[in-house]
Order: C-alpha cells, then structure tokens, then sequence
C-alpha cells in the first residue's frame, strides 16, 4: 500500500497472520531541534510473531537542524534499517512505555518512525568537525569572517 497515512490497520496481521507490506512517504512534524521539510520514505513489513508484531524495514529521508557550534542549517541523511518488536496489550498509556505505538489494530506509524529516527539522531549536530563557531565578541563565524583576535 501507498500513501501518507499516520496509522495503518493491522489487524489482519494480528488475528489472520497475514503479512502486511507498509510502503508511504510520510510526513514528519518538528520534533527537537530538528525539522522534516520533506516525507521520509518508509517501507515495512508487518509480520504477526506469536501475539506481537515484527517491523521490520527502513526509513529514508533527511532531518534538517542548526549547527551547534555556528548556527548554520545543517541536513542529516537518514538511511535507517528497523527491527522492532511490539506487543499488543502492553499499551498502559504511559508515553515513555515500552509500546507506545500499538493501540488495538492500530500502529500508530507516525511516531513509531519518529521515535526510530529520534534514536538515531546525534544529540548536537555540526556543519564539519572543524566548525570553530561563532565569535563571542563579534558573533561572526570564526572561518575568516571575524577579525577579532583570537588567542588559539
């Protein structure tokens, strides 16, 4: 199936044990410091495993935040494989539990993906290992823009 769904049905995984075949590109709001200005692809399969689910798949997209040493916009490529276990029921309504995502027949697929990417992304991100950042006299960059001195 194609499409920009948030949540996919998969009852017919969970009482059939038919597999299911999850193609989308979906659409990512902000989350931390970090922004989707295009869906990520996903692509998954849903297998049933004994009263759970198996997901497994990638996700392709970008991220885009701000350096964190000068400000400049950075993008982050995103290839990530998934190999995620859910069990129905487990569900307590704790959003920090550990099955967040599967609610009755429904797998919330927007934050599971967004939890999976948020895993991965780096804590800070930075233009280039050598990024020197901003003045903090004149707050230009530090790459030949600003002239102040600086004792290195």
């Amino acid at each position: 199936m194609k499409g920009t769904r948030a949540s996919v049905d998969v009852g017919g995984v969970l009482h059939t044990g038919r597999e299911l075949e999850v193609r989308e590109a979906l659409a990512l709001p902000d989350f931390g410091s970090f922004s989707f200005p295009a869906p990520v692809d996903v692509t998954f399969t849903i297998r049933r495993i004994g009263r759970g689910l198996d997901v497994r798949g990638t996700v392709d997209g970008s991220a885009e935040g701000a350096c964190a040493r000068c400000l400049d916009d950075v993008k982050v490529h995103l290839e990530l494989d998934v190999d995620e276990r859910l069990e129905p029921g487990s569900d307590t309504g704790d959003p920090l539990g550990e099955n967040n995502v599967l609610n009755g027949d429904q797998l919330d697929l927007q934050d599971l993906v967004r939890q999976v990417i948020d895993s991965a992304l780096p804590l800070a991100v930075l233009c280039g290992e050598a990024c020197a950042g901003l003045c903090t006299t004149c707050g230009h960059k530090r790459d030949g823009i600003c002239r102040c001195a600086h004792p290195e």
